[in-house]
């Protein structure tokens, strides 16, 4: 019990201070296996067996699982240990900034004034600060990689069907827009770690009919990268690949706008179907944010929708020319380096200036690519990083450039 010792240990020093883990697991034994030792959080809408999974909801306080999600399952298998589970935004929503109607705010450990992000932002800093190796989130428009780039961290948004995943509040099955944009994923310390897991976690199960039997590593790819032009820390990271041997080239990503919008009006859409009884249950917080996501990207009519369906499968062909031609594009977590914890919630045009800032999160989602978020570095004590985009089920080959462009972060934490 030694190396869980010390965790737990770290968690009680340091929980207190930055709010990331809304519960601490009994840990019963030493396992065995690749990753013995090795602790890891789970994002409190991602079921763990004999916890409560609570999606940031005090009503949901005792909704206590009776097995593990797919991906927990493959993690404990192999010798890590679940350790907690991390605060997460009330029902996922919010997702810029990780507030819970269960546990408040987690603190951002690089600066307390700024949001950690979200919505797997208790995941995030408890890796960045220590407390745990590893976190398990989800991501469908940046949820895994922004609170990976406001916090110092990696984290891996894998294909669309790469890992099995659990089911969802309220259904057995999630609907299609859930199916089709949210994928679960590890953040870590380090890329190497990122590798580790990805490799553990990847192939098919039959309880999720969506996953491939696809190797984790494929042939040979040119060394050719894109980048999207305009941000300084990008061109930096481009400039670094080209130095490690890619042949590298400013690109115009296809239907960006198009795809970024399109992916949150999908997202929006059962919102506004039954948006009434969906306010009544999050609550007046919740609802306020939905309010102004429905203003900014409105849900679909039944036409629009069936429409998207087609539109989708054009833009994901012309993401997988531009992917055919760079195996890897290298481009912006977000556009804006920090938020405030309340920017979100201010106005609907302060929300539609965040949509705009992670559009390139957004419109990947959407068209299913994987993706990791790396740390490059600092620029006015706080943490910047890009993310390097793939083609799908390429996970190594985004891995690989990533792995280039690597600075490890580390902030000083206080302890409680």
């Amino acid at each position: 019990m030694g190396i869980l010792s010390e965790q737990l240990r770290i968690i009680s020093a340091l929980n207190p201070v930055y709010n990331a883990l809304t519960s601490v697991f009994d840990v019963e034994s030493e396992p065995v296996g690749p990753l013995a030792g090795v602790t890891f959080s789970v994002k409190d809408n991602i079921d763990v067996a004999g916890a409560a999974t609570t999606h940031g909801l005090k009503s949901l306080a005792d909704n206590v699982k009776s097995a593990d999600a797919p991906i927990v399952a493959r993690l404990r298998a192999a010798g890590a240990t679940p350790i907690g589970h991390a605060n997460m935004p009330t029902l996922n929503a919010r997702g810029m900034h990780t507030y819970s109607e269960l546990a408040g705010h987690t603190i951002n450990p690089w600066d307390s004034t700024k949001s950690p992000g979200g919505s797997s932002g208790g995941d995030a800093v408890a890796v960045a600060t220590g407390m745990v190796h590893l976190g398990i989130g989800n991501d469908s428009g940046g949820s895994l990689r922004l609170p990976a780039f406001l916090n110092g961290v990696c984290a891996l948004k894998p294909s669309h069907g790469r890992y099995p995943q659990g089911s969802v509040l309220g259904q057995p099955d999630p609907s299609f827009p859930t199916q089709v944009m949210t994928v679960e994923g590890p953040l870590a310390r380090t890329v190497a770690d990122l590798r580790l897991v990805h490799d553990l976690l990847c192939g098919a199960d039959p309880a999720d009919p969506r996953t491939v039997p696809v190797p984790a590593i494929g042939p040979p790819a040119p060394r050719v990268a894109g980048f999207v032009p305009g941000d300084p820390v990008v061109e930096e990271a481009a400039r670094r690949l080209a130095e490690a041997g890619h042949e590298v080239e400013a690109v115009e990503v296809p239907r960006l706008d198009e795809a970024a919008d399109l992916s949150l009006r999908m997202i929006a859409t059962p919102i506004a179907l039954g948006f009434e009884q969906f306010a009544a249950f999050a609550g007046e917080e919740v609802a306020l944010f939905s309010r102004h996501l429905l203003e900014v990207r409105p849900g679909l009519d039944l036409a629009e929708f069936l429409a998207l369906t087609g539109t989708r499968l054009a833009i994901q062909r012309e993401w997988a020319q531009l992917l055919d031609r760079y195996p890897v594009l290298v481009g912006p977590v977000s556009t804006i380096p920090s938020f405030e914890p309340d920017q979100d919630r201010r106005s609907p045009e302060a929300l539609a200036e965040y949509f705009d800032a992670l559009k390139l999160c957004e419109a990947s989602s959407f068209v299913g690519v994987p993706s990791v978020a790396v740390p490059t570095g600092l620029r006015d004590g706080l943490p910047t990083g890009v993310q390097v985009i793939s083609r799908r089920y390429r996970e190594d080959l985004a891995l690989d450039a990533a792995a280039v462009l690597e600075t490890p972060l580390s902030p000083a934490v206080s302890a409680g």
